[in-house]
């Protein structure tokens, strides 16, 4: 039976498969695998988690050890040192009969004594506790840092300069002084144990040699779930490997994780690693956008120039295309194509309705004239319109100024001419030679392109009456790709890949500046990293993707695959650069000897003396610099090799 690890490997491997029938199999397999070994750890070493003292005991209990730390090391030596004195006098003034043991015992005590009356003795049991707990530690682990524990150490040789005359005396003194030395260190030791084990648990790090507590998180490959692997998956596709790979709290989205990463990389030489990480992340990001742009290989940049070379590709199209028409009825009208009389009764019915419109269409009333005038429509004495038979080619010359006295960008006019010109084309629908059903198919599709599209029509015209571009070249861009409905963006692609070079050259310059306005949507224009990066928005970010691919533009631009693309650098920009809410989460007794931590230098200036802040400080730097670098490298190693 495989191991977790094993399946693990194989999700890596086959990621393209998801959806699979044999993917769903195996991520099954994965998630049994790992049920049955978290199970095995549990039942092996997970031991039941003691109860968490309140908060309250806590800070009442941190004060105490503070306490307890500076009178031990200022009181509680001199009170050795004076009861040693006390002791020795005592002996010397005694009148009863020498005897070493029972001197030597007497000695201590009175060292005992003088100790303890100088010396803070913690009162609830969480004090005690976590005086015992730092005694333990200073005595076993920073004993070289802390300088008051050899000057404590050192008593036991000033002993030995006693008078001769009580040289066992003494030297049995020295002994207990050295013992008491030994005790007091892991007296004061013990708030620097607590202040470790609490400094761990601040930054979100795991003791060593400690069992995992039950539900705790196992950072290795085979306790990943098929989410973490597919994300890093999706992120090693993209190039997000090595320096810039997923660091463990972006991998897993676990909230301790990303908790230590994003607090740890505030902190100067211990969070430069993270932080250059992140930059390295965001290069790359940048990098990735801009590798699209390269791929389409642009020649322009500014939204001006774009807007030129768009305009001009459908121009010159159009030109084209409006020549092929042209000729086409040239050669219809030479062959006698378009001499078959019609009668456009569909044309009166329409030209009655569309009266009503003359005062807010202004080409209703020069189209009624113009088919009064050709005698394709007249008037009985009623006024009514009627249909009368004419050639073909006068209807055709009747289209012709129906195009020309349209403002094609007037939503009224062009609904109105469109009622016109749907009326002649039933009328002559089948009339004719095939000489004019080519030309009618050709002018047909010129009108769908060029006339029946607003966007494509506006990028032909001027506005009335002036020599001003109905759409300005700076605007062209976002009229095309950001503002026009899928379906126009669509119609424009058409024409300009069917343009020529030019034209496919003008959309490749729109794809590539939609990938410059996705990435420059999202760079703060105010905030930039150690390296002068702009820093990255992933809210502003997947904003515009969303905007854009809500209508289907993405796909529409970029197709299904480079679409994917940038939604995954998307999801990777969430992934780098936030954390779940909730994240930051203290726990009771990280938040109490904070609290101690903290308030060392009040509690020096109401009475505890420098020895005691000095041990807490310097024991805190000694567990950040050891613990928190060991945890970062941890976090910045790859899926699997934690």
């Amino acid at each position: 039976m495989a191991t977790a690890q094993e399946y693990a490997a194989w999700i890596v491997q086959n990621a393209d498969k998801r959806g699979t029938s044999d993917f769903e199999t195996v991520a099954k397999a994965y998630e049994a695998a790992k049920g049955r070994e978290t199970t095995v750890v549990t039942q092996q070493q997970i031991a039941p988690s003691p109860q968490t003292p309140s908060f309250i005991d806590q800070v009442v209990g941190a004060g105490e050890t503070a306490l307890t730390l500076a009178s031990g090391l200022t009181g509680g030596t001199l009170g050795n040192f004076i009861g040693l004195g006390k002791g020795i006098a005592q002996q010397v003034v005694s009148d009863e009969p020498s005897n070493t043991l029972a001197a030597t015992r007497a000695v201590e005590k009175a060292m005992t004594e003088g100790a303890q009356a100088l010396t803070y003795q913690p009162r609830t049991e969480v004090g005690q506790e976590m005086t015992q707990t730092t005694g333990q530690f200073l005595a076993n682990v920073l004993p070289p840092i802390i300088p008051q524990v050899a000057a404590i150490n050192a008593l036991g040789q000033a002993t030995r300069q006693a008078a001769p005359i009580l040289q066992a005396t003494a030297q049995r003194g020295a002994g207990a002084v050295q013992q008491a030395a030994k005790t007091t260190g892991q007296a004061i030791a013990k708030p620097l144990q607590a202040a470790t084990t609490v400094v761990r648990e601040t930054l979100g790090m795991e003791t060593p040699a400690t069992p995992p507590m039950a539900g705790a998180r196992v950072s290795v490959g085979a306790a990943a779930t098929p989410a973490d692997l597919q994300r890093v998956t999706t992120a090693e596709q993209l190039g997000f490997v090595g320096p810039t790979g997923l660091t463990a709290g972006q991998r897993t989205r676990n909230f301790a994780d990303l908790q230590f990463e994003k607090e740890t990389a505030k902190l100067g030489d211990v969070g430069a690693p993270l932080r250059e990480r992140v930059s390295n992340q965001t290069a790359n990001l940048i990098q990735q956008f801009d590798a699209m742009v390269d791929r389409t290989e642009p020649l322009l940049v500014d939204a001006r120039d774009i807007g030129k070379a768009v305009s001009q590709a459908v121009v010159n199209k159009a030109e084209v295309q409006r020549r092929k028409v042209a000729d086409a009825y040239t050669k219809a009208r030479e062959d006698g194509s378009m001499l078959e009389p019609v009668t456009l009764d569909d044309l009166a019915t329409a030209a009655a309705d569309v009266q009503r419109f003359e005062g807010v269409a202004a080409n209703v009333s020069p189209i009624r004239k113009e088919a009064l005038r050709l005698g394709v429509l007249t008037e009985d004495a009623d006024g009514n319109l009627l249909a009368q038979a004419k050639p073909i080619d006068d209807t055709e010359l009747l289209r012709q100024f129906v195009n020309q006295a349209t403002d094609w960008t007037d939503k009224r006019q062009a609904l109105m001419a469109g009622k016109i010109n749907t009326a002649i084309d039933k009328g002559t629908e089948g009339k004719g030679g095939e000489s004019y059903k080519v030309a009618r198919k050709l002018r047909e599709n010129f009108s769908n392109e060029f006339q029946n599209v607003g966007l494509t029509a506006k990028l032909l015209s001027t506005k009335r009456g002036t020599n001003e571009r109905t759409i300005a070249f700076d605007d062209v861009f976002d009229k095309i790709i950001i503002n026009a409905p899928l379906e126009e963006m669509n119609k424009i692609r058409k024409t300009l890949l069917t343009a020529g070079p030019d034209g496919k050259q003008a959309w490749n310059e729109l794809k590539a500046n939609t990938i410059r306005f996705i990435i420059n949507k999202a760079l703060s224009t105010a905030q930039r990293d150690e390296r002068g990066q702009p820093l990255i928005s992933p809210d502003k970010l997947n904003g515009v993707i969303r905007s854009l691919d809500k209508e289907g533009k993405l796909e529409g631009l970029y197709g299904k695959k480079q679409a994917q693309q940038i939604r995954d650098l998307g999801e990777i920009a969430i992934d780098i650069y936030t954390a779940p809410p909730g994240a930051i989460n203290f726990s009771n007794t990280a938040s109490a000897l904070q609290v101690a931590l903290d308030s060392v230098m009040t509690f020096g200036l109401t009475g505890i003396p420098a020895p005691a802040a000095t041990a807490l400080k310097e024991a805190t730097k000694y567990v950040k610099s050891r613990e928190v670098r060991n945890r970062v490298r941890q976090a910045l190693q790859p899926l699997g090799e934690q």
